[in-house]
């Protein structure tokens, strides 16, 4: 006797399992992939964007589209044993896209003439949390960085990616991560003293 229930991946399904049941279109393996992976590109877009709200906000968008892709036609087999490099590559690309909306927003804003009356922000102001100043700072080093050793740090320190993984996302050969990471190590502690 069949049932036509779909099946739920195992716990313990390797990621490659996981990859297979989406391709069948099975939603509980993106959740399985979510409560693996939701807290490392969390992680990452806290650290890209300083804020909490938006890491949220990108988690979310990121999971979206990682099914968005499977629905729309088969992406194939998993090319690592991790699934964690291509959602980090998505998250990559959804952070990209909230800057270049956000940067948008803020010109067309700029644009406008002023409100009659401002808002008081101080309860706003006053909720801000200590950990968003520090990763501020920290961001204010890196971006003194060229954009490729940023985005190098922060997948391979903040993603915690090796340097393969690192290198697949960013669509550069491993010695080229290597030598980015290099230079970057090199800078970043003058530059932290900078920003304290």
């Amino acid at each position: 006797m069949t049932s036509s229930r779909r099946s739920q991946p195992p716990a313990a399904a390797r990621d490659g399992d996981l990859w297979d049941a989406l391709r069948r279109a099975e939603p509980e393996a993106l959740g399985e992939l979510f409560s693996r992976y939701a807290g490392v590109v969390h992680a990452f877009a806290v650290r890209h964007t300083g804020s909490y709200a938006s890491a949220d906000d990108a988690v979310q968008a990121t999971f979206i589209n990682a099914w968005r892709q499977f629905t729309r036609s088969d992406p194939g087999p998993l090319r690592y044993d991790s699934a964690r490099p291509w959602l980090l590559a998505i998250a990559r690309n959804e952070l990209r896209n909230t800057t270049r909306a956000r940067r948008r927003l803020t010109q067309f804003l700029s644009r406008q003439p002023a409100p009659l009356h401002q808002p008081d922000h101080a309860e706003a102001v006053a909720a801000r949390v200590d950990s968003e100043k520090h990763i501020q700072a920290v961001r204010a080093a890196l971006a003194a960085l060229p954009v490729h050793e940023r985005e190098t740090i922060e997948l391979v320190y903040w993603a915690e990616l090796s340097v393969a993984e690192a290198a697949a996302v960013l669509g550069v050969a491993e010695g080229t991560v290597k030598a980015r990471l290099s230079r970057a190590r090199h800078r970043l502690p003058a530059l932290l003293e900078e920003n304290r």
